[in-house]
Protein backbone atom coordinates (compact mmCIF):
# COMPACT_ATOMS: atom_id res chain seq x y z
CA UNK A 1 0.00 0.00 0.00
CA UNK A 2 2.90 2.37 0.74
CA UNK A 3 4.42 1.67 -2.66
CA UNK A 4 1.10 2.51 -4.35
CA UNK A 5 0.92 5.82 -2.50
CA UNK A 6 4.49 6.67 -3.48
CA UNK A 7 3.80 5.83 -7.11
CA UNK A 8 0.70 8.03 -7.17
CA UNK A 9 2.54 10.91 -5.51
CA UNK A 10 5.63 10.53 -7.72
CA UNK A 11 4.43 12.38 -10.80
CA UNK A 12 3.02 15.45 -8.97
CA UNK A 13 6.10 15.50 -6.74
CA UNK A 14 8.36 15.64 -9.78
CA UNK A 15 6.58 18.69 -11.16
CA UNK A 16 7.11 20.42 -7.81
CA UNK A 17 10.69 19.29 -7.16
CA UNK A 18 12.11 20.05 -10.62
CA UNK A 19 11.51 23.83 -10.66
CA UNK A 20 12.30 24.08 -6.94
CA UNK A 21 15.71 22.47 -7.43
CA UNK A 22 16.54 24.55 -10.50
CA UNK A 23 15.61 27.82 -8.79
CA UNK A 24 17.28 27.15 -5.42
CA UNK A 25 20.57 25.47 -6.30
CA UNK A 26 23.71 26.80 -7.96
CA UNK A 27 26.69 25.38 -9.88
CA UNK A 28 27.01 21.59 -9.95
CA UNK A 29 23.87 20.97 -7.93
CA UNK A 30 21.80 22.81 -10.53
CA UNK A 31 23.44 20.82 -13.32
CA UNK A 32 22.59 17.60 -11.48
CA UNK A 33 19.01 18.84 -11.02
CA UNK A 34 18.66 19.35 -14.78
CA UNK A 35 19.46 15.68 -15.53
CA UNK A 36 15.86 14.37 -15.25
CA UNK A 37 14.87 16.69 -18.08
CA UNK A 38 16.85 14.43 -20.43
CA UNK A 39 14.18 11.80 -19.78
CA UNK A 40 11.05 13.84 -19.21
CA UNK A 41 11.26 16.15 -22.23
CA UNK A 42 11.31 13.25 -24.75
CA UNK A 43 8.57 11.55 -22.70
CA UNK A 44 6.49 14.73 -22.91
CA UNK A 45 6.99 14.97 -26.66
CA UNK A 46 6.03 11.33 -27.10
CA UNK A 47 2.97 11.74 -24.88
CA UNK A 48 1.75 14.76 -26.84
CA UNK A 49 2.27 12.82 -30.08
CA UNK A 50 0.32 9.85 -28.65
CA UNK A 51 -2.48 12.20 -27.59
CA UNK A 52 -2.73 13.64 -31.09
CA UNK A 53 -2.97 10.08 -32.45
CA UNK A 54 -5.92 9.34 -30.17
CA UNK A 55 -4.19 6.94 -27.79
CA UNK A 56 -6.02 6.45 -24.51
CA UNK A 57 -2.74 5.54 -22.78
CA UNK A 58 -0.93 8.72 -23.80
CA UNK A 59 0.07 9.95 -20.30
CA UNK A 60 1.72 6.69 -19.16
CA UNK A 61 5.16 7.43 -20.58
CA UNK A 62 5.24 10.85 -18.95
CA UNK A 63 3.95 9.49 -15.65
CA UNK A 64 6.64 6.81 -15.47
CA UNK A 65 9.36 9.27 -16.48
CA UNK A 66 8.12 11.74 -13.85
CA UNK A 67 8.20 9.06 -11.16
CA UNK A 68 11.81 8.21 -12.07
CA UNK A 69 12.65 11.93 -12.02
CA UNK A 70 11.01 12.36 -8.61
CA UNK A 71 13.01 9.49 -7.15
CA UNK A 72 16.23 10.96 -8.59
CA UNK A 73 15.44 14.46 -7.33
CA UNK A 74 14.41 13.13 -3.93
CA UNK A 75 17.79 11.43 -3.59
CA UNK A 76 19.51 14.55 -4.85
CA UNK A 77 17.69 16.68 -2.25
CA UNK A 78 18.85 14.22 0.41
CA UNK A 79 22.45 14.42 -0.84
CA UNK A 80 22.27 18.20 -0.96
CA UNK A 81 21.00 18.26 2.60
CA UNK A 82 23.90 16.06 3.76
CA UNK A 83 26.77 17.42 1.66
CA UNK A 84 25.60 20.72 0.19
Amino acid sequence: MLIDALLMAGAPAYFLLQPLAILRWRRGWRTAALAPLLLTIPALIFSVFALTQGSNLWPLTLIFAAIAGAVYLGLLFLLHLCFG
